[in-house]
């Protein structure tokens, strides 16, 4: 019995081998073809930012208001939301009233609740920057950047993020400490910035495929999510873990100090059981609907030791 067993696992692992040698190699191949049929972006930034964003208008504005005071020469944002209530979408129709005279703030509302892929897709089509990264709703910026500085990389060699740096020694998400890589003196000639191979790093130290402040390659990546099923960000994040071989022997390149820090007060997705603190998404719609915003500015210079951080705010008038 034991025998028929055996050599019934076998055989399905040699299945799903011979499956992921499949999907490798076409993978390998697809990203190979779009990179010899190539054609060159003709955008005005160096890079664009595309957000994502559910039933957090209030944390997004804080994000926007951030990103619009400490970031030198801003690229254009393209915000990808989603609302569950008429509530939330006031909410959101607020936000987006308040930036109207920003037109490099753009707002895309997801079709339904399975159109998140399908508004990636056609978002991604509409970038015209040659590089690309992410953000989520509950990210701050915290310390001054200069976008043209952090764009400046060549992402075939590095994968630059703006969420690392020294000051990080734990890994929130499984509440580990988090040593820190070894640092390559010599990989670049600039002194408010530290390298390090991805593939040498544990935690956020090894991990370059993050839609979490990482920058890319728009053609790269738009190629990747194009081969992938995913039907909400942190899907999009998992599935995008199948091309992490692809980045790990590239460079990665962060501020000493690192410039934004996500605050994961709430959960707004059922994909995944991701640790989060007591804030209720409701309850911070409520503060906005009595007027109220977050007070980012208190949390600016803020010395986190996570990229994920559990972080005290207040509520002020707008």
């Amino acid at each position: 019995m034991y025998h028929i067993i055996n050599c019934v696992l076998k055989k399905f692992d040699l299945a799903i081998q011979e499956y992921e040698k499949t999907w490798e190699g076409n993978t390998f191949a697809k990203l190979y073809e779009s990179r010899i049929k190539h054609v060159p972006r003709s955008g005005m930034h160096p890079a664009e930012c595309v957000v994502f964003s559910k039933d957090r208008a209030f944390q997004l504005h804080a994000l926007i208001s951030s990103y619009l005071e400490k970031v030198d020469m801003p690229v254009p944002l393209h915000i990808l939301y989603h609302t569950s209530t008429p509530a939330h979408q006031r909410a959101y129709d607020d936000v987006e009233k308040l930036f109207s005279n920003n037109s490099d703030i753009m707002f895309t509302k997801q079709d339904s609740d399975g159109s998140f892929r399908t508004n990636l897709l056609s978002l991604l089509q509409s970038v015209y920057s040659e590089k690309i990264f992410f953000l989520v709703d509950d990210v701050l910026f915290v310390e001054d950047v200069n976008m043209a500085d952090f764009t400046q990389f060549d992402t075939d060699k590095f994968v630059p993020t703006l969420r690392m740096g020294l000051n990080l020694r734990r890994a929130y998400t499984v509440q580990q400490d988090m040593p820190l890589p070894e640092f390559l003196p010599n990989s670049i000639k600039n002194e408010d910035k530290i390298t390090w191979q991805w593939d040498q790093g544990i935690y956020g130290w090894g991990y370059p495929a993050s839609v979490d402040g990482h920058l890319f390659s728009t053609q790269e990546i738009a190629t990747m999510v194009e081969l992938i099923d995913f039907s909400a960000p942190n899907t999009l994040e998992d599935q995008l873990q199948k091309f992490r071989r692809f980045f790990l022997f590239r460079k990665g390149v962060a501020y000493k100090k690192s410039r934004i820090v996500n605050i994961p007060c709430n959960r707004v997705q059922t994909e995944n059981r991701n640790l989060y603190g007591n804030i209720h998404q409701d309850y911070l719609l409520e503060q906005w609907e009595k007027g109220f915003q977050m007070d980012y500015r208190s949390v600016y210079g803020f010395n986190n030791i996570s990229a994920h951080q559990e972080i005290s705010f207040k509520c002020i008038k707008r």
